[in-house]
């Protein structure tokens, strides 16, 4: 049995990526492109304070693949992330309230919020959560 979800509370809307960390990403990238992508690319992170300046990267039907050897927030765990997906993005209208909505839950992030430049992708607001068995949500909202 399935049931549609109607709120006016805020909520994760459509894919925008996963991440997926390798410790070869050219071999990596090189395999996702052989199932052929929309498009294959690098995310321009040279504005960005942390991470790869380049990183490649491809796309899906509008869910892009990025490719890290080494994630941003892998000193904030426990222990660094192992390898494979590590997160999904999801977009969001307003960050600032999905974060205060989820604090009233009790649930808090790990990491952020902050902004982050990816050039021709845009300057974003993000934040990062993990679930309690590990899965790592990434909301973020574009910003004007």
């Amino acid at each position: 049995m399935t049931t549609e979800q109607t709120t006016t509370e805020p909520r994760l809307k459509q894919i925008f990526n996963l991440g997926v960390k390798a410790p070869d990403v050219a071999a990596e990238s090189t395999f996702f492109a052989a199932f052929n992508p929309d498009r294959t690319f690098y995310m321009d992170r040279s504005r960005s304070a942390s991470g790869p300046k380049k990183v490649p990267a491809v796309e899906f039907n509008g869910v892009k693949f990025f490719f890290f050897s080494s994630l941003a927030y892998d000193a904030d765990l426990s222990e660094p992330h192992p390898g494979g997906i590590s997160h999904v993005a999801f977009m969001v209208d307003d960050l600032d309230e999905l974060v205060a909505h989820l604090s009233r839950q009790g649930i808090e992030p790990f990491k952020g919020p902050y902004s982050v430049d990816i050039g021709e992708l845009g300057r974003r607001k993000v934040v990062f959560y993990r679930s309690p068995n590990g899965t790592i949500l990434e909301p973020q909202e574009l910003l004007k």
